[in-house]
């Protein structure tokens, strides 16, 4: 039994909105033994749907948001930022105290739930990405006002096992951070597919160029993280003077790519905080 498994051990863990964050949370949690699967409850709109989750995870699921808050001692709210008012409301009374509510809703902050749910409830904002399904995702977690350590403690628990995890204490950096890394696994996969269109138009059959890009990416991924050197550094290293590779990186930087980026991580950042409900 794992580290985690064993601290949760005596907790139920309840995701509102078992869709495509709440549905793979759910596959996460049970394949890496984060629990098991009878201490998971999961709510979705229709019937028919929460059927089709009771069967695929083996779970109890309900189309019953205030049911699963009631039945569980960590609420993992993972609904679209457009029904999170609606959701809310419907479930604010069932809501008591040494609960954890957990929200991977994209430009929602803290305090607006608070607002919306009675009791001084601790709540914590997580923004994972969708690599957590092969346990390489990226999350980063702040506390809301009443979430103290043990919260904290509790929501790292749940993310650790399926990539890195990340605290942050001001949470006007979410909305960056959304844009940022939770749309991160996105443009990862633009700059493959324009790789494998590259090579196929240099002659490189697709399955190969295919196969070649990801891995390219990947093995530069883990070279940061293992070295902890400098991006800039280690394309250094890869740059020999008057080699192949400066060539590359020389018409790279000609066709904007620094800029491009700027421009999507500034635009896609906007957009989280226009999401935010008017919390006046």
């Amino acid at each position: 039994m794992s580290k985690s498994r064993k601290k949760l051990s005596n907790k139920t863990i309840g995701i509102i909105g078992v869709g495509t964050i709440g549905g793979t949370l759910v596959e996460t949690l049970i394949r890496n033994e984060v629990v098991h699967p009878d201490q998971l409850l999961g709510s979705t709109s229709k019937k028919e749907s929460a059927r089709k989750v009771s069967e695929e995870y083996n779970i109890k699921a309900f189309p019953d948001n205030k049911k699963v808050v009631i039945n569980s001692d960590i609420i993992i709210l993972s609904v679209e930022p457009q029904i999170i008012h609606q959701v809310l409301q419907e479930t604010s009374n069932a809501f008591h105290q040494n609960q954890l509510l957990i929200s991977v809703a994209a430009g929602i902050t803290t305090k607006y739930i608070e607002t919306k749910i009675n009791g001084e409830i601790p709540v914590v904002r997580a923004m994972p990405n969708t690599a957590i399904t092969v346990n390489s995702g990226a999350t980063v977690i702040v506390a809301g006002t009443y979430a103290d350590d043990s919260d904290i403690a509790l929501a790292k628990e749940i993310f650790k096992p399926v990539g890195i995890i990340e605290e942050v204490h001001n949470e006007n950096l979410m909305d960056p951070i959304t844009g940022f890394s939770g749309s991160g696994p996105a443009y990862g996969y633009l700059i493959i597919e324009a790789l494998i269109e590259a090579g196929v138009r240099v002659g490189l059959p697709r399955d190969q160029a295919t196969k070649l890009a990801a891995q390219s990416l990947l093995g530069a991924a883990k070279m940061v993280l293992a070295t902890k050197e400098h991006p800039a550094k280690l394309k250094d290293m890869v740059t020999t003077p008057a080699g192949v590779t400066v060539d590359g990186v020389m018409k790279l930087e000609e066709g904007g790519l620094r800029v491009a980026f700027f421009k999507a991580i500034e635009e896609a950042s906007n957009k989280s905080r226009q999401l935010k409900r008017d919390e006046e």
